[in-house]
């Protein structure tokens, strides 16, 4: 959540740049900062400039809220500190399982890796390299790998159209299966 940094924003580096309080993303994605949860590997009582942990919203709903802020952005920039770091990463989960979701896209790719890339914070223009399986009929196909994902990340995130119930809880970035509409694949 590079772009999210109160130091890209003001320096005109993050596509957030003019995205506060806006609609910015599909009404699906919320995203929250929460350094206080239980055995989180993010998790800590303060940050590295002495703020206490606090939960932090990031986007509510597809609505950008908060930045992370630190103590000299939060000077230069007007802006109240919140925290100079993320923490966990928590993104909202939905109420369907991942059989449940895989069975609505019927058709599609589904990632279970990545393999590097890149994003530009300015932009949002990203290209991934990932590793997974076709979809076929609602079911795990054929593998797939050596494949690359372009696009940009507003895009895309304007694309999520369904959110699992499901979450993998050994990563500081704590996300449910997600479903995008209309991802530009390349490769296998």
């Amino acid at each position: 959540l590079q772009p999210a940094n109160a130091r890209s924003v003001h320096q005109g580096q993050s596509f957030w740049s003019d995205l506060m309080d806006k609609q910015a993303f599909s009404k699906a994605l919320t995203i929250v900062d929460d350094p206080l949860i239980a055995r989180g590997l993010g998790s800590r009582h303060y940050d590295g400039e002495g703020i206490s942990a606090r939960r932090l919203p990031i986007v509510e709903n597809g609505v950008v809220r908060n930045l992370y802020v630190d103590t000299y952005y939060g000077r230069k920039a007007g802006m109240q500190p919140t925290t100079g770091s993320a923490s966990n990463r928590v993104i909202g989960l939905g109420k369907h399982s991942r059989d449940g979701l895989l069975g609505q896209v019927g058709e599609g790719v589904y990632v279970t890796s990545w393999l590097g890339g890149n994003a530009d914070r300015t932009t949002g223009d990203f290209s991934l390299g990932l590793r997974g399986h076709m979809i076929e009929n609602g079911q795990i196909g054929r593998p797939v790998g050596e494949m690359n994902v372009t696009g940009n990340l507003r895009d895309l995130f304007n694309r999520l159209e369904l959110v699992g119930n499901d979450v993998y809880p050994y990563s500081t970035t704590l996300s449910p299966s997600l479903v995008f509409a209309d991802v530009d694949f390349s490769g296998a």
